[in-house]
């Protein structure tokens, strides 16, 4: 049985509610087109808040802040298997009825954790590869193309960094934008046209690098494993188009 969710966290609360109460519980989450094998069934879930609010209170007396901060950065990766990743730590953490974040010998708790893991290091990568070019109007802005939901970690970091600089952080990959003007901030989810901007800024990035890259000493295989390829396209001192 595969349970077909909105792709939200109430809407995994709301399977772990309905997986106890008719004690049946499911091979996989998914919140889009998947292919059924022979013998599989495809039950949809509709989120419900007072059920979704349950299942979190009950996580809320098991577990620290900490780890059901962690439930929710979980949510934010771009790993198609994270709903029943997740739907299958918190079942496990509700019959431990205890904190299970450190038995990582645990199949379930270490795809848990390895999934948080790639978000938050994502999340860390991306606060050295965001770069900024300014608007006509003054406003600085960034795309970037992240694999996980990470604008809203992020953003604290340049805000404190950009504490008197408006900027706009737009992360192409899931229509999300972010907005620093005046000391406050705002995250919105919609599709927006991506700013084309080539200023002194993107051209400073690539002077600043080929500069400091010593052709004789390069190393593309360690390069890349701290910069991947998939990064490359709105970096100016990668991209060969500037």
């Amino acid at each position: 049985m595969i349970y077909l969710i909105d792709g939200t966290m109430d809407g995994i609360f709301t399977a772990v509610f309905n997986s106890y109460l008719t004690k049946k519980f499911p091979s996989a989450l998914t919140d889009g087109e998947i292919q059924l094998e022979i013998g599989e069934e495809l039950v949809e879930v509709t989120t419900d808040l007072d059920k979704a609010q349950r299942v979190f209170n009950k996580l809320y007396k098991i577990l620290p802040k900490r780890e059901t901060d962690r439930i929710f950065t979980a949510i934010k990766s771009g790993d198609f298997a994270k709903f029943t990743v997740i739907f299958n730590y918190i079942v496990k953490t509700i019959d431990a009825g205890k904190n299970i974040y450190d038995k990582l010998s645990d199949k379930d708790v270490f795809n848990f954790d390895r999934l948080v893991s790639r978000v938050l290091l994502e999340a860390h990568r991306f606060k050295g590869f965001i770069r900024f070019s300014q608007a006509e109007n003054g406003v600085y802005y960034a795309k970037y193309f992240p694999d996980s939901d990470i604008n809203t970690l992020i953003l604290p970091h340049f805000v404190n960094r950009f504490k008197s600089m408006p900027f706009i952080l737009h992360d192409l990959n899931h229509d999300v934008v972010s907005a620093h003007v005046d000391g406050m901030t705002k995250t919105v989810r919609e599709k927006v046209i991506p700013l084309d901007i080539k200023d002194d800024f993107a051209k400073l990035f690539k002077t600043y690098y080929d500069s400091i890259f010593i052709k004789e000493r390069a190393n593309e295989r360690l390069m890349n494993n701290y910069m991947p390829k998939r990064y490359h396209k709105y970096l100016p001192e990668k991209n060969e188009l500037l």
